[in-house]
């Protein structure tokens, strides 16, 4: 029996399962697209730091032995914590829209980490208006129903939630800016995919990333000119057709 292809996958806030349920029926054969379980998503226990949150993820990760990561949004800034740390060193890095050292820049962040301002966003989040009009301004192609209350159930079973807005911080940013600069390759094999017209997260994150990081033309970037910032529940299909070839210019098959 041929091996699968396993490429793991770091989501973003608030990520459940469901959000790539429909792209698994056009994954080629023998390439298995494999979740990593953050702690505290989906009802599953918190984590006790940082650092614990961390150790689980790369715990999980070298027990998959994935050919390549793949990190959307704080998936991407976890990957890096990740490489600050020594993991994931020869392992390709794709990352999609990654939230980086915009961090210290926007408001929201900022306001989330005070308690009032996350039990006002959870109600607003359970609202039907502030539902539609999230699914008209974020996504390219509205999902179904059934995928559209699973993508907001994900946010509402994220209890480690208010513990990511305590830790990805600017002095986080700091750290890793230190750290990654002592791990001679943390920064290389990356590659960045954005998406034309993603309303999330902008491209300037990725400016403000390469000169924190004195990155200069590193991290080649491919921007889909129709891709929003959820491609993955927008356009399965090109999402998966451009996976596939992500994994075999990595040299995986």
């Amino acid at each position: 029996m041929a091996i699968p292809i396993r490429v793991a996958f770091l989501g973003g806030n608030g990520h459940c399962a469901d959000r790539l349920a429909m792209v698994r029926r056009f994954l080629p054969p023998g390439l298995d697209l494999a979740e990593v379980p953050y702690p505290g998503f989906e009802d599953r226990p918190r984590a006790a730091s940082l650092d614990d949150f961390l150790a689980r993820i790369a715990d999980h990760l070298r027990s998959s032995s994935p050919v390549l990561v793949y990190g959307t949004g704080i998936g991407g800034l976890l990957a890096l914590c990740l490489r600050a740390r020594g993991e994931l060193m020869g392992i390709p890095l794709l990352l999609q829209a990654p939230v980086l050292w915009g961090l210290e820049r926007r408001w929201m962040p900022r306001m989330m980490r005070l308690g009032l301002a996350q039990a006002a966003l959870r109600r607003v989040f359970a609202t039907a208006a502030f539902r539609r009009r999230f699914v008209r301004k974020y996504f390219t192609h509205p999902p179904d129903p059934e995928t559209t209350t699973a993508f907001f159930d994900g946010y509402a079973r994220c209890a480690a939630a208010p513990d990511l807005f305590a830790w990805l911080t600017p002095a986080l940013l700091r750290s890793l800016e230190r750290d990654l600069a002592a791990h001679p390759g943390a920064l290389d094999r990356v590659t960045v995919w954005w998406g034309g017209r993603d309303r999330v997260v902008d491209l300037q994150e990725l400016e403000w990333t390469k000169v924190a990081l004195g990155l200069g033309d590193r991290w080649p970037v491919r921007v889909f000119a129709d891709w929003g910032h959820y491609p993955q529940i927008d356009q399965p299909a090109a999402w998966a057709r451009a996976l596939a070839d992500a994994v075999a210019d990595a040299g995986a098959v």
